[in-house]
């Protein structure tokens, strides 16, 4: 993609989604790859989005292809053993779950529900999940990010009671700050580096990981906290580490991957865990939050820049080579500027700094 398209991709995604959406609507249909097959068993392991890839050069729309059940509440979920079948019903190519009845079958099940009709509840449970969850379950639970200014004024850890922070489930911390509630749950938390925007140099947040929880026992009167410690995540408790209220998971039950509609395009902020480089399976952060319009379940597209190279026929003009597609994300925790993001595929490593855009509906 020439770094001029690229530039233009940038320049709609600040027009808002609004026009996006309008946009989409107005789009042809998604090409269905030649090779997608007819019929097909889901299996044990399989996620939304590698079905998708097998029908979709363009995994993202796959609810455009989706023969919706309007008899039932969640018709989009999906279980292993199901057959998924492809037909052509009034001219569109759509995929459904065969009930035994073929293309008629999913034709039957597109009808309109009379008012009458009770709409039928589809459990979650056992659901082929977007992704594979256990693969940001990390980030689900124990990750969030918070504002710097309110973090440094909680509660912190300021000694155990066996003299050291080697803690297990049991143990007791003392904690001084803010007067905690007898009774309560809290969470332990360590402060990450903070995030920092690139262009104005402010930090829009500050990572902090849960290490333990435990219930508030006793508050002396000079203000020290007594905490029993009931759960440990595999690491010590530090002195200085901060006591909040647990901030609660804000995962939808069920998401499924969709074009993103934000107000701007943006990068990633840091590639999570010890690697320097981001492959498919990998989790990374974005400088994308809610405050742009951010949601779980937004896919973006990354781009690596190019490289500068210099011209030699040109008295070595610096040159800019065109920016390359590098692979795509998806949105699956969301912040005020910050999100977590899985890399569903990934052409090139990727790597802090690497552009993100809305993929084009195209």
């Amino acid at each position: 993609m020439k770094l001029t398209a690229l530039k233009s991709l940038m320049t709609a995604c600040l027009i808002g989604g609004v026009m996006m959406s309008s946009a989409h609507a107005n789009n042809p249909a998604p090409t269905i790859k030649a090779d997608a097959p007819n019929r097909y068993t889901v299996k044990k392991g399989d996620t939304l989005w590698d079905i998708s890839g097998k029908y979709l050069s363009a995994p993202h729309r796959w609810r455009e292809i989706w023969a919706t059940n309007k008899q039932v509440k969640n018709p989009h979920l999906i279980y292993p053993g199901d057959i998924l079948i492809m037909c052509i019903i009034k001219g569109q190519t759509l995929v459904g779950v065969d009930t035994g009845e073929g293309c008629a079958g999913i034709e039957k099940q597109m009808q309109e529900v009379a008012p009458s009709e009770p709409v039928r509840l589809t459990p979650l449970e056992g659901s082929v999940p977007s992704i594979p969850l256990s693969n940001i379950r990390h980030w689900l639970d124990r990750s969030v990010i918070v504002n710097p200014d309110d973090f440094e004024t909680t509660p912190y850890v300021l000694a155990s009671k066996k003299g050291n922070l080697i803690t297990a489930t049991g143990d007791k911390i003392y904690v001084k700050g803010a007067l905690l509630t007898p009774g309560q749950t809290y969470g332990v938390y360590r402060k990450s580096e903070p995030y920092v925007d690139v262009q104005t140099g402010t930090v829009i947040g500050l990572e902090a990981v849960q290490v333990a929880r435990g219930i508030v026992t006793d508050v002396a009167g000079n203000g020290v906290s007594s905490i029993q410690i009931t759960q440990s995540f595999d690491t010590e408790i530090h002195e200085g580490d901060r006591v909040f209220s647990e901030v609660p998971t804000q995962l939808p039950v069920v998401f499924y991957p969709a074009p993103a509609e934000v107000t701007r395009g943006g990068s990633i902020a840091r590639v999570m865990g010890s690697i320097g480089s981001a492959a498919k399976g990998s989790v990374v952060a974005i400088n994308i939050g809610a405050a742009q319009g951010a949601r779980a379940g937004h896919v973006l597209d990354v781009y690596r820049k190019g490289a500068l190279v210099r011209d030699i026929r040109d008295n070595d003009t610096p040159v800019r080579l065109p920016s390359e597609k590098a692979g795509q994300v998806m949105v699956f925790k969301v912040f005020d500027h910050i999100s977590y993001a899985y890399v569903l595929s990934s052409e090139l490593p990727l790597s802090k700094g690497d552009q993100l855009v809305p993929p084009p509906y195209l």
